[in-house]
Order: structure tokens, then C-alpha cells, then sequence
């Protein structure tokens, strides 16, 4: 399976839009953005882990992941999407700086009369996909347009009002998952256990580990696992080096789990994702 290719409209760091298209899947563990992102399925199926809770996505269907929001993305059955992001700034600006709401937008929330709302936006990000495909005179600036129409609509149908006065403090958990979870991005290839990490942070284990697999979705093992076999994954598509090596560089020590890990995660043996990123170059 090649890397994903990308079509980059826009630069969030100046736009404040970024808008790809993607063309193979890919498996993202656990992180969050300082953007309101937004996933459109065109083929294949996917499942993003929210805070510990899964939304399975077919082709037609879109998942709203608002700004710092703890998730987890298995696309890697999904061979074409499209990801939207807005940066936090940028809507902070169009809404004179009263940023005071959450968006809630998955197939799994939607009441009945949400749906033609939901649809509409459906609707909206094909037209994106024929753009992109035609590429007619000025088809940046209709582009622009309709992603900023999508932010409308978003907002509009389904944005959950929040308060200055009932704004929640971030939880000290939500705080320490994302330190754990920074923790871990740095440190997965050197040996990590549930008690070496508990103590890191002067946790119980026990409570540690119920804490992790609440809002994560998984177990600590089991994250740490997924993090190494990403970067496994890069290495094995864009590397002749051997499998064996880059194990061992990326931490993963059990052969037959990193087996039936790889397989369970990718849908194929090493040898044959190397194999078809090589036919695809």
C-alpha cells in the first residue's frame, strides 16, 4: 500500500484551511488537533475511537472531530477520502472571537430531524471531489467558498451552545491522558510497561490503566503497540530495510503478536504491503 498522497488547497498556518484529499488509508493512534476537523469516507470503511467511544464510517458518511479532542483514526481499509480542518483561530475570528460552542456531527448522533442537514453537507463535500476532478476556471475560489459553507452549516445545525459560566475546566484526567499520550509518542521505542508509566506519573496502576482505557478506547499496551506498528508501517513502505530491524529500532519485541498485529491492523503480511508500495511507485 503506497503512502498517502495528498492534494493540499490550502495551508492552515495561513488560510486557516486545509483541505486533502487522500487516496490510500492509514492508521493514526490516539492524538488531537488545535482545529475542528471534519472526515468524508468516498471508499472504503473506517472507524475513529472519540474519547474512548467508536464511529464506524462507510462510503457517503462524515465524522466531525472538534478542536482537541482526543481520537484515534483506522482508515486503513479506506483507499479514498477527503479531510477538512479549520483552524480554532480561524473560526475564533468569523465568530468575533466567541468560540463558546462544541460540534457534534456523526451518523451515530443524528436525530431525524438532523438528517437533511447532515445530507446537505454530504451534498456539499462532492462538489469538492468534482472540482477537484475538473479543476474548471476559478474552481479555488469555489473551493473556498463551499468548505467555508460547510463551516456554516456545521455551526449552524449542529453546534451545542456553551456559556462562560457553565464552560467546563478541562478535567485533571483529559489533562493527563494528553500528557501520557505525549509521553508515549516520545518514548515508544524504549521499553514502556503499565507500571513504569504509572509510576512516571504517580499513578496506581490499576487506576492508571482504567483511567487510559476509558478514554482511550484500548488498554496502555495496546496504544503503545499501535504507535510503534505506524511507524513500523512508514518504514516498511518507504524502507528496503529489513523487517526484523525495524522492530527492533521501533521497540516491538514479540515477532508473532507484531504478526498477527500488523495483519489484524493492515489487512496484509509485511512482505505484501512492501510488495504493492513498490508496484505503486
Amino acid at each position: 500500500m503506497p503512502e498517502n498522497i495528498y492534494m493540499q488547497n490550502y495551508d492552515i498556518r495561513e488560510q486557516g484551511i486545509l483541505l486533502e484529499y487522500r487516496t490510500t488509508g492509514e492508521y493514526l493512534p490516539a492524538h488531537w488537533h488545535d482545529s475542528l476537523e471534519l472526515v468524508y469516507i468516498l471508499n472504503g470503511n473506517a472507524s475513529f475511537f472519540l474519547e474512548g467511544t467508536e464511529h464506524k464510517l462507510v462510503p457517503g458518511e462524515f465524522i466531525v472531530i472538534d478542536t482537541n479532542q482526543i481520537h484515534e483514526a483506522r482508515c486503513t481499509h479506506s483507499y479514498m477520502m477527503i479531510v477538512l480542518r479549520f483552524d480554532d483561530d480561524l473560526i475564533q475570528r468569523l465568530m468575533d472571537n466567541k468560540r463558546n460552542f462544541l460540534i457534534i456531527c456523526s451518523r451515530a448522533e443524528l436525530t431525524d430531524e438532523l438528517v437533511p442537514a447532515y445530507l446537505a453537507i454530504c451534498d456539499r463535500l462532492k462538489e469538492l471531489v468534482t472540482l477537484h476532478v475538473k479543476q474548471p476556471k476559478g474552481y479555488m475560489i469555489a473551493t473556498h467558498s463551499i468548505a467555508l459553507d460547510i463551516l456554516y452549516r456545521l455551526i449552524s445545525d449542529f453546534s451545542i451552545p456553551l456559556y462562560k459560566e457553565d464552560l467546563p475546566e478541562p478535567s485533571r484526567n483529559q489533562l493527563r491522558i494528553k500528557e501520557i499520550v505525549s509521553y508515549i509518542d516520545k518514548h515508544y521505542m524504549e521499553p514502556l510497561s503499565l507500571e513504569q508509566i504509572s509510576a512516571v506519573f504517580g499513578l496506581n496502576s490499576d487506576y492508571f490503566s482504567r483511567m487510559f482505557r476509558q478514554n482511550i478506547g484500548i488498554t496502555f499496551t495496546q496504544h503503545v503497540n499501535h504507535v510503534r506498528l505506524s511507524h513500523i508501517y512508514h518504514d516498511i513502505c518507504s524502507t528496503d530495510e529489513p523487517v526484523l530491524e525495524i522492530l527492533d529500532k521501533h521497540g516491538f519485541t514479540n515477532y508473532k503478536l507484531f504478526s498477527r498485529m500488523f495483519k489484524e491492523l493492515y489487512g496484509d503480511t509485511p512482505r505484501e504491503i512492501r510488495r504493492r508500495a513498490r508496484e505503486a511507485e
